[in-house]
């Protein structure tokens, strides 16, 4: 069975050096994942095929992705670790609708590439500048870095999709398996959370060419759980990552994350943590 890696942050960065073995088996994540070839060269294992890496790739994987590096010379990897939660948080993709949509292609389409996705080798610096000052704001937090990282993280996925437009053949509409189908749709909930039409179960359905009753009864099947306590469950769950990760007070984020009013936030945060956000807080 193929390991699945989780990530409980929003966005993460790590690097390692692999002399001989990379150190991980071949797997999933439940996560999205750049990584970056800092140094040294090898195969990469992208699902059913195999590419040559170098210093200066860039591989761009989602949660349906399975991979793993076979070194052939030591290596230095760079990667960042990203859910659909630092899209939310990124108000740029709400307002600009084109990019939106570009970005929802990138996210929602598995195999994307199984080459680095370098088209353009001016972009191979860029990418590696933005990489570089995410890590930094990662790892010494200050005054603003939340934004700046956001900031950050919207250009290098431009830089990304500018370089992924080529790939149409891409947008093809391959036979899922089951466990595809609803990561399709979990993936699509969670990104569109506070698009009041696009929740509502009709639009649901027709997004995913199936009957409301239908995919009401598939997801409740495959999770355990309906699409409105899933929608709830996803609110929670980035209200939990706000109150750990944001400068947002109570307030701001029981907005932010679609909820009536704080009383109504903090009563169901409760029932779901065991205790009130305020006790919670950046604990």
């Amino acid at each position: 069975m193929i390991k699945r890696f989780t990530i409980l942050k929003s966005i993460d960065i790590v690097e390692f050096e692999a002399e001989k073995t990379w150190g991980y088996p071949k797997h999933k994540h439940n996560f999205f994942e750049l990584t970056f070839i800092l140094k040294g060269k090898g195969k990469h294992v992208f699902n059913d095929s195999d590419v040559t890496y170098e210093k200066g790739d860039v591989f761009f994987l989602t949660p349906k992705d399975e991979h793993e590096f076979l070194v052939e010379e030591p290596s230095k990897f760079g990667i960042l670790k990203f859910t659909e939660q630092l899209f939310l948080e990124n108000t740029s993709f709400n307002t600009d609708k084109d990019l939106k949509a570009q970005v929802e292609e990138i996210i929602f389409n598995s195999s994307i590439s199984d080459k680095s996705i370098n088209a353009y080798k001016e972009d191979k610096k860029q990418l590696l500048y933005l990489y570089k000052m995410i890590k930094t704001e990662l790892e010494n937090p200050n005054l603003r870095s939340r934004n700046i990282i956001l900031e950050l993280f919207g250009a290098l996925l431009l830089i990304i999709s500018r370089n992924l437009i080529s790939n149409v053949d891409y947008l093809s509409n391959p036979i899922l398996s089951e466990k595809e189908k609803i990561e399709n749709i979990l993936g699509y909930i969670r990104l569109h959370l506070f698009d009041a039409d696009k929740m509502k179960t009709k639009a649901l359905a027709d997004t995913f060419n199936m009957s409301a009753n239908y995919i009401s009864i598939y997801v409740k099947k495959q999770t355990g759980i309906s699409i409105k306590d899933y929608i709830i469950k996803s609110k929670l769950k980035l209200a939990e990552r706000l109150l750990k990760e944001s400068n947002l007070n109570i307030t701001q984020i029981a907005a932010k994350t679609g909820f009536v009013d704080v009383s109504h936030f903090s009563k169901i945060f409760k029932n779901k943590y065991g205790k009130r956000p305020s006790e919670y807080y950046k604990k």
